[in-house]
């Protein structure tokens, strides 16, 4: 079966920064405060946007740590909105399993995979083969800077621009490794996670625009999900990232958002997005989907969300689409897997031949009309149509 077309998708995040949530300009992120930079401190905390971007059913969004003591504010995010965003910042081997337990449906780790700033093989297997690769992302930072990740677990890795290629930089993207980021080493890393995450730390926070020319090179070098966060400042960049990558690369916005100070709104056409991500999934995939979808209904008629009943029933529709999406979408899957099966054989199923619309039953002349077929034409001599006076 052909593969689905797939197109760029918004990709929500929550970054902490000192147990707060904030928009920070990248390249000044460092062990001394005095020169941090920060675009925008929330009021709120982090499990008031891990609500909203529930109740706008926003997938594969991340949580990112920025620094020491931010794990209680974390677990409240993630404790919102369980099984649906993804967490990194001090992620190691002996801590990922309790953060998936946390809630996090993926793990993201970058500065662990790089012992004294060079690439450890080993620690990417171990940590890989212990919670799986479904679980892993691998976040590589550049500044310009990318990111990997796994279903379960997601490898954080930065990068900055050296010359005409990028490399990974690691420890709030100061420290720059010797791993270049090129395909050779992102099909190798692809082989122990299935998402990237990639930061251009050059751009970040800077609301000026999208490194180009990193976005069309991800889109010629992945072969798993992937996406892109730095620099993006309108709507129409996640139509750029879409033409430049051939719809491989996925956007994250930050200091733009509107709900962090900025003017684009995060009222994105989620329930289109939603579709096209759907439809690059696999069966068990979709049903696993749609198991928690109609478990969430469930506890959602008893549950108490936050925000009053207003919130509770927009979220009630939200997820009733989201159950409809999924099941539309595997309807399609299995007609098309049909249609692959009876290929250019001689009898196929009553659902799959084709249908005379009223369009083509009005073009019909009396004789085409009145045409039977010789099944018809028995079934009409041994079982005649009865016809019956009713007296009154």
């Amino acid at each position: 079966m052909a593969p689905e077309h797939r197109r760029s998708m918004f990709r929500p995040c929550i970054d902490i920064h000192e147990g707060r949530v904030k928009q920070i300009v990248g390249g000044t992120l460092s062990g001394n405060e005095e020169g941090l930079k920060t675009n925008f401190v929330a009021t709120q905390p982090p499990e008031y946007f891990a609500a909203k971007y529930r109740d706008s059913d926003l997938e594969g969004g991340h949580v990112i740590k920025l620094g020491p003591r931010n794990d209680d504010a974390a677990r409240r995010a993630l404790e919102e909105w369980r099984g649906h965003l993804q967490i990194g910042g001090g992620i190691t081997a002996d801590n990922a399993i309790e953060w998936l337990d946390a809630g996090a449906s993926k793990v993201i780790v970058t500065s662990y995979l790089f012992p004294d700033g060079h690439f450890s093989l080993k620690r990417l297997q171990t940590i890989s083969s212990l919670i799986g690769k479904d679980k892993l992302v691998v976040d590589v930072r550049h500044v310009v800077s990318f990111t990997l990740a796994t279903s379960e677990s997601h490898v954080k890795l930065s990068c900055r621009r050296r010359g005409d290629g990028w490399f990974v930089a690691m420890n709030k993207w100061q420290d720059i490794t010797t791993m270049e980021v090129n395909k050779e080493n992102l099909d190798m890393l692809s082989q122990y996670c299935n998402e990237f995450l990639i930061h251009a730390a050059d751009v970040e926070g800077l609301c000026q625009g999208i490194d180009k020319e990193l976005v069309k090179r991800l889109g010629e070098w992945v072969t798993i999900p992937t996406t892109y966060a730095g620099g993006a400042n309108s709507i129409s960049d996640l139509e750029t990232v879409n033409r430049l990558s051939g719809g491989r690369v996925d956007l994250t916005y930050g200091s733009s958002l509107d709900i962090f100070g900025g003017t684009t709104t995060t009222k994105m056409p989620s329930s289109k997005v939603k579709a096209y991500e759907l439809q690059s999934k696999s069966k068990n995939d979709l049903t696993k989907q749609l198991s928690e979808l109609k478990n969430e209904l469930l506890s959602l008629r008893v549950q108490k969300i936050l925000g009053g009943s207003a919130s509770k029933l927009t979220r009630i529709n939200v997820v009733r689409k989201s159950i409809a999406r999924v099941l539309t979408v595997m309807n399609q899957k299995q007609r098309q897997n049909l249609r692959e099966f009876y290929k250019n054989k001689k009898y196929l199923p009553l659902d799959l031949r084709p249908k005379k619309t009223r369009a083509i039953r009005r073009r019909l002349t009396k004789r085409e009309s009145s045409l039977k077929t010789l099944k018809q034409k028995k079934k009409d001599i041994h079982f005649p149509i009865r016809k019956y006076a009713v007296k009154a």
